[in-house]
């Protein structure tokens, strides 16, 4: 296992390249002068503009300041985040465990909705459950994350009065505790900051249900498609001639073969939202990863962008290669090559 997570490493190289020079030359296409963005109408004089130009690294030619990138990156550097006034790595360390905490708190709620009713609406296909459930799975796919978001917290904090208010990931009315891991749940657990606790899993609700409802159809779809397949092959003809139970059947034999493709879904839409739910974080002024991204964009600022992408392609890649990992954990048969 150790030389194909080796290889898998090796093999990224190319990719991560790619992604560097692809990233780097959309970035100075962008419309706008990262210099100006800084300074401001007030103080965007001449001489003021190119003094702050050659302070960012933007005097020489695209090729020669890919370069400079290039032996910063090597060093572990990946440059000053000028709208934020920190280094861009700060700031991805300080805004990823708000996304990680987020997308991990929808992927419980995807996985633990999706895949029962991905196995009912397969095992009842064409009858009540299945149609009642695809019509649920086309309204969320069918339905924009921003608008869901807004359409929640309408009802649930404007009208309804029983969602906190959608301003980050703690009420202001309760204490900050100190940061262990920069995920809330855990280190008001382990401050035993109960109140606060409490405060940070209402803040989750609403944005982790905004980001499960639209993959979690996914999910569904997947799973229904492959438990469809899997009923109609011969082993499960065999085991029903031999007086298996149906539950055995579906549980056991049906449900365990059919999981790999929707562990492959599943994987691709965890390390997808890790890179930053943009719409669902702006909704909820959640200060994660995408917040960063959208003002990095808006403040054009280079470093900031690079950085985001390079992290969102590293995240990407390493959860593919734990989801590559797990099917040899949940079916021996599979070999990793």
């Amino acid at each position: 296992m150790w030389r194909y997570i080796f290889r898998r490493i090796l093999s990224s190289i190319p990719t991560i390249f790619g992604a560097l020079v692809v990233m780097f030359i959309l970035t100075r296409i962008l419309p706008g002068d990262p210099a100006l963005m800084v300074l401001g109408p007030a103080h965007a004089s001449p001489e003021n503009i190119e003094n702050m130009r050659r302070l960012m690294g933007l005097d020489h030619s695209i090729p020669v300041q890919f370069i400079r990138y290039l032996g910063q990156l090597v060093k572990g550097d990946l440059g000053f985040s000028w709208h934020a006034g920190n280094p861009v790595s700060q700031e991805l360390i300080t805004r990823f465990p708000a996304t990680f905490e987020l997308t991990t708190f929808s992927l419980i709620l995807m996985v633990l909705f999706g895949l029962p009713l991905g196995v009912i609406a397969g095992y009842y296909r064409n009858k009540a459950p299945d149609n009642i459930i695809n019509g649920v799975t086309v309204m969320g796919i069918s339905m924009p994350t921003f608008w869901l978001g807004l359409l929640l917290i309408y009802i649930f904090f404007y009208k309804l009065g029983i969602a906190p208010p959608p301003m980050g990931r703690l009420s202001s009315e309760v204490n900050v505790p100190p940061v262990v891991t920069g995920l809330l749940l855990i280190d008001t657990l382990l401050n035993r900051n109960f109140p606060s606790f409490l405060s940070a899993l209402q803040q989750l609700i609403l944005p982790g249900i905004t980001l499960a409802f639209f993959n979690l159809a996914i999910i569904v779809r997947t799973l229904k498609g492959d438990i469809i397949e899997t009923l109609r092959e011969d082993f499960i003809r065999t085991a029903r001639a031999m007086g298996i139970g149906q539950k055995k059947i579906l549980f056991k034999h049906a449900l365990r073969n059919a999981l790999l493709p929707t562990i492959t879904m599943i994987g691709t839409i965890y390390g997808f939202l890790l890179g930053g739910a943009v719409l669902t974080e702006i909704v909820f002024s959640w200060p994660g990863l995408g917040t960063y991204a959208v003002e990095s964009i808006q403040w054009l600022d280079y470093a900031g962008l690079q950085g985001f992408i390079i992290f969102y392609v590293l995240i990407f890649m390493m959860v593919n290669l734990f989801v590559d990992i797990s099917y040899r954990l949940i079916d021996p048969r599979v070999q990793l090559d």
